[in-house]
């Protein structure tokens, strides 16, 4: 081996992030990469003075890949527990001369510090789980959840019919209020949280979570449904990590043509294909380097370019189009969807080994219906923004408060600061007030002629095509006469059976009762996996079909 042979292989194994081990055919260890000494509870000089056959008979290695190459010659991966407690996943190669077993070489990926950060994401998702079955009772016990009724107490607050009160309860209860709000504080501070508005108990656990995990180089798997901040929680992970003096390139792969996405992704050489620039490119995955790359709506994907995905997430190397010269990919691949990945899979859409390469550490973010506490935050930093772009300083008006804080937002973020914007543009003055609302909802939704009724609460006469006059509330939508759940009349036994309107086809009239039931379904139920259950479709058909409904 030449001296330039040996100081390219030297500087491999020394700075591998996995760990490397060079063994003879008489199991002597040749040489280690440094961090295998952290692994194996021993200094990379004694590994390297040791032998395989007796590294396995004092318990360091349990067992031995090397030694299981040795006796059959095949190349092998087996899970490891070392003499230090931790689990690693270990492959071993032979090395033939001549038709002669010479060496082994044989590499390790450290499991515990992942299945750490699974088992802490497993216990959160409990939480989670727990946290919004003790809101739904609470709000079958209450006839209402806590968000409406303390945001009614806010507003009356803020119109100025204030309360004042003696009562030791109630003193205590602010006393409880204040701690938790000075708490509060002193977290946000702790966890540096820039822009994003996290206040809800489940949402803070997850950006601590993330926190933990930002220093690390794992592969991050965002799901929830659009709107819910995957994008945002995504830049923060890449400023809270070790990379956030490098780059953040962000991908829509459902924007990106199938005939492109190789081009835009891995770059390409002059004279690649036609139209080729005549300096090349550097792709999107270059650009990352040393950075993060997020790569959103990952299930948007077709099979061909998953597999090409696949193949740089594995090789950990990049060649672009019509180049021999590889290049080395070092970026934190960031990931989400708003679908369901593992009902892909099933479905033949998505591949298996790709979605088990980038579901290392999933976080669900819940939609916003699941944690209101975080409504308000978003209203004030929103209202600000538009405040400083259009240059004019408007108020919501106290009324509108519990209004927004019943309302699901089916869009999530998305939808409520597209809504705040029109509330925003409306308001003739200063004070963004009902009436304003109620006139954008009149001109701008046409919600209410397709059955979905008014989802601010505000009661509006409407023909729905039929000559019928409905009455449209969140409150209660018992009382309309188009309604599937309402009784034709007091003790009847049989329930109304809409009619096509005088225009309508059957499709229409089909998806207009379907929109009912759904938009019943959603007012019910805690989640779109629910109502999936509950109709006996898939839950990326619930997301599709709801939001077409906002659409429409």
């Amino acid at each position: 081996m030449s001296e330039l042979d040996h100081q390219i292989l030297k500087t491999i194994i020394d700075t591998a992030h996995d760990h490397y081990f060079v063994v003879s055919a008489d199991g002597q260890v040749l040489d280690v990469s440094p961090g295998a000494a952290a692994v194996y509870g021993m200094t990379r000089e004694a590994l390297c003075a040791a032998n395989v056959h007796d590294l396995e008979a004092s318990g360091v290695l349990k067992p031995s890949i090397s030694l299981e190459v040795l006796r059959t010659g095949r190349t092998l991966q087996m899970m490891q527990l070392t003499a230090t407690g931790r689990r690693v996943v270990a492959q071993a190669h032979p090395v033939f001369v001549a038709g002669k077993l010479e060496c082994v070489v044989s590499r390790s990926m450290d499991l515990t510090d992942i299945q750490l950060l699974q088992q802490e994401y497993a216990v959160l998702q409990q939480r989670f789980t727990d946290h919004l079955r003790r809101n739904s009772r609470g709000s079958e016990l209450g006839g209402g959840s806590a968000g409406e009724s303390d945001w009614g107490a806010v507003g009356s607050a803020r119109s100025g019919a204030e309360q004042t009160t003696h009562d030791a309860r109630q003193q205590g209860r602010a006393l409880c209020e204040q701690a938790a709000r000075e708490q509060a504080e002193c977290e946000d501070a702790a966890l540096e949280l820039g822009e994003l508005q996290v206040k809800s108990p489940v949402m803070r656990e997850i950006a601590l979570l993330l926190k933990r995990v930002a220093p690390t180089n794992a592969t991050v798997l965002m799901l929830g449904e659009s709107g819910v901040g995957k994008t945002a929680f995504a830049h923060q992970l890449h400023r809270w990590s070790q990379r956030a003096d490098g780059p953040f390139i962000e991908v829509n792969c459902g924007a990106i043509p199938e005939s492109l996405f190789e081009s835009e992704m891995f770059g390409y050489q002059a004279g690649a294909f036609t139209g080729a620039g005549n300096r090349g490119k550097a792709g999107l995955m270059e650009q990352a380097e040393g950075g993060t790359l997020f790569l959103d709506e990952i299930g948007e994907l077709p099979l061909a370019t998953q597999t090409k995905l696949l193949k740089v997430i594995q090789d950990g190397m990049i060649t672009r189009l019509g180049d021999t010269t590889t290049r080395r990919a070092d970026f934190r691949l960031v990931v989400a969807t708003n679908q369901d990945l593992a009902a892909r899979v099933e479905q033949g859409q998505f591949r298996l080994d790709l979605y088990y390469r980038i579901n290392v550490l999933p976080v669900s973010l819940p939609p916003l219906r699941e944690r209101r506490e975080d409504i308000p935050a978003l209203i004030e930093q929103h209202l600000s923004r538009l405040n400083q772009r259009h240059g004019r300083r408007k108020l919501l008006d106290a009324s509108l408060w519990p209004i927004l804080m019943r309302q699901d937002w089916l869009g999530n973020i998305r939808e409520l600061e597209n809504w705040l914007e029109r509330a925003w543009l409306s308001a003739p003055s200063d004070v963004i007030d009902s009436d304003s609302v109620k006139s954008l909802l009149n001109t701008c939704s046409t919600n209410n002629a397709n059955g979905l009724g008014n989802s601010f609460g505000f009661s509006n006469e409407k023909s729905n095509g039929i000559g019928v006059t409905e009455s449209f509330t969140t409150a209660d939508n018992s009382h309309s006469p188009n309604s599937l759940s309402a009784p034709a009349a007091e003790g009847a036994v049989a329930m109304l059976i809409p009619k096509l309107g005088p225009n309508e086809t059957l499709k229409e009239g089909l998806a207009r009762i379907e929109a009912q039931w759904l938009q019943e379904m959603a007012a019910e139920l805690p989640s779109t996996y629910a109502i999936a259950k509950r109709a006996g479709i898939s839950q990326p058909s619930v997301v599709r079909k709801l939001k077409h409904m906002l659409l429409k």
